[in-house]
């Protein structure tokens, strides 16, 4: 399948964090879409050898790419004009969102094998170091407005936040102190892996009014 200039290109392998899910939380998974429109999926584990699953065959319609896990009954959609590759998925029940950053690795679509396969490094765990969280706008509280923001973002090899990106938000009054909190919050540095490769990361901020008399 051909990709129209000026779209994201999503054949290659992208390291991603599924989120919205309340039994689950955010999930960290590697997502490959081959040229052969087959999707493979990859999720942690602490075995020696971590295979590949399939998913339903990528295909592109009207700009928006699309594929289905049935394991979980999960569509994904992603619009691909924007500028990083993510977008929702949903069940009969569930909404919630997918994002990534395309890996810098080499990856072997067969298994992981090793501890040498450096792919592992990807699907490492965030660690924050400084947690900043959003003061309540006064707007917001004379208005008794209450809403929520989810940002995604990338965090470089020394554990700063890079392009963050609005993924949900309810009310422009909760924009500007919900993205003063994550460029003010930080992550342990990265170890192993591409020197220059980011990770992606996702963030909600819930702004209730009960939380704050």
């Amino acid at each position: 399948m051909e990709v129209d200039d000026g779209l994201i290109d999503p054949r290659s392998t992208w390291s991603c964090v599924i989120y919205g899910n309340p039994a689950l939380g955010d999930e960290r998974v590697l997502l490959n879409f081959a040229p052969d429109q087959s999707t493979l999926m990859a999720r942690p584990s602490d075995n020696e050898s971590r295979p590949w699953s399939p998913l339903s065959p990528w295909q592109i319609q009207d700009d928006v790419l699309s594929f289905r896990d049935s394991r979980t009954g999960r569509v994904f959609e992603a619009n691909l004009e924007r500028t990083t590759l993510g977008g929702s998925w949903k069940t009969l029940t569930l909404l919630g969102g997918w994002w990534c950053t395309e890996t810098a690795e080499n990856v072997d679509l067969g298994i992981f094998a090793s501890g040498r396969d450096r792919s592992r490094s990807v699907m490492a765990p965030l660690i924050p170091a400084v947690v900043a969280t959003p003061r309540y706008p006064r707007r917001a509280i004379r208005d008794a407005l209450e809403g929520r923001a989810v940002i995604c973002f990338e965090v470089d090899p020394n554990g700063q936040v890079r392009a963050p990106e609005f993924i949900e938000l309810t009310d422009e009054v909760f924009r500007a102190p919900s993205l003063d909190a994550l460029m003010t919050s930080s992550y342990q540095p990265l170890s192993g892996g591409s020197p220059d490769s980011p990770r992606p990361a996702c963030r909600s901020f819930l702004y209730r009014l009960d939380q704050i008399f």
